[in-house]
């Protein structure tokens, strides 16, 4: 998405279990950083299209004006808590990734935590602080944290759809099968890694 740079790349793919969804991506660079959210709305369907369209939406706007990953998902799960009727929550990870320096800061709220592949090649999931879904407990708040990510490694982010897939035997994809998958094709870039990652769930 941005062939102007040399400093980063990013790939991203949805792949819905039905015809709409609740999962959710988006990310923007902005003064150098670049700004990105994953995340996976409770429930199916049409309620839960219009949940992930609303928490887009959210991200958009707070964080234009938000400092932190921390208060961008404050602002989100407060402006969701307060008209939220369904009950609906989102789980979200959030960072902005400062591009000269390779500095990553990020909030966890109850999502699947990343895969952090060093330029080794070694996949290994991040220890990150959990918190609670986002859009049922109004004035929590959140935490974030950071780490300086090495020049040519790469975070492999995912919903739940990925790890919780199942063979015809009911047995789970798996976390362990997934930090493999990604380890045998740790060499490719991040289109053609993904696209791994598919084919193997």
């Amino acid at each position: 998405p941005f062939p102007e740079r040399d400093d980063v790349d990013l790939y991203a793919m949805l792949k819905s279990a039905k015809e709409v969804a609740g999962d959710l991506y988006d990310f923007f660079i902005s003064d150098d950083k670049l700004y990105f959210i994953i995340g996976d709305v409770s429930g199916k369907g049409v309620p839960a299209s219009l949940f992930m369209a609303v928490t887009r939406s959210l991200f958009r706007n707070i964080a234009r004006t938000s400092k932190t990953p921390a208060e961008i998902i404050n602002g989100i799960n407060d402006s969701i808590s307060e008209q939220n009727e369904s009950n609906m929550f989102v789980t979200l990870f959030l960072g902005i990734l400062d591009l000269p320096t390779g500095k990553l800061s990020y909030c966890n709220g109850g999502h699947n935590p990343p895969i952090l592949i060093s330029p080794d090649g070694k996949a290994t999931m991040m220890d990150i602080k959990k918190n609670v879904f986002v859009g049922f407990m109004p004035g929590f708040k959140y935490e974030g944290e950071e780490i300086q990510l090495e020049s040519g490694a790469k975070l492999f982010c995912y919903t739940d759809g990925v790890v919780e897939a199942e063979n015809a035997e009911k047995e789970l994809y798996s976390e362990a099968r997934l930090l493999k998958t990604l380890e045998v094709h740790s060499k490719y870039g991040v289109k053609r890694l993904t696209e791994q990652v598919l084919e193997s769930v």
